[in-house]
């Protein structure tokens, strides 16, 4: 029984401290800026496309703030007019919400807007031929995780987004709304 208790003791100690040294390390009332990388594929494209970029986020214990810009590569589309291949410069905001389950793992719902600045190329077959350009606003929504590192403050995001985006008005019945998968590292301060 002697040797039940202490073994107990020991156990329950161990957590305690390990449990304050964890806290020390979760992540609240900080900011953080970073690289973004990511794959996105938009309904009627006809392969996905790899996008890098760089985030900045503001976060307390339960909610936080991000602000993204990247760069995603051409996608491929066919139109009756033509084929085009289409690349975007978004600059999105979201809020997010966190569900500290525990200091290493803080799972996330995030919702947004943003600008898409869209570069089109028309192929041969458009009446007008060449390059064009627009700037869209879309939203989000998604979730994802922060994984905080032992180490300068730092945290390993991962999230999930469905992107709803609308096509050029000429090209009405083109989806440009997809998915959006990116990893992003966060040093905060």
């Amino acid at each position: 029984m002697k040797k039940l208790f202490i073994v107990s003791t020991i156990i329950l100690a161990s957590a305690l401290t390990f449990e304050a040294y964890a806290q020390s390390f979760m992540i609240k009332d900080k900011s953080g800026i970073g690289p973004k990388i990511g794959y996105y594929k938009a309904v009627d494209a006809g392969e996905g496309t790899m996008f890098i970029g760089a985030q900045t986020r503001m976060r307390g214990k339960f909610i936080g703030f991000e602000l993204t810009a990247e760069y995603r590569g051409e996608q491929k589309y066919t139109a009756t007019g033509g084929d085009f291949t289409v690349k975007q410069v978004p600059v999105t905001a979201s809020l997010m919400t966190f569900i500290p389950v525990t200091s290493n793992f803080n799972p996330y719902a995030l919702a947004g807007l943003g600008a898409y600045y869209t570069f089109y190329d028309y192929d041969g077959g458009f009446i007008n031929p060449g390059d064009d350009s627009e700037v869209k606003v879309g939203y989000h929504l998604g979730f994802g995780a922060d994984l905080p590192l032992h180490v300068a403050a730092a945290a390993l995001n991962i999230d999930y987004r469905y992107l709803f985006l609308q096509g050029n008005d000429d090209l009405a019945d083109k989806e440009f709304s997809g998915n959006v998968i990116s990893a992003g590292l966060t040093f905060y301060f």
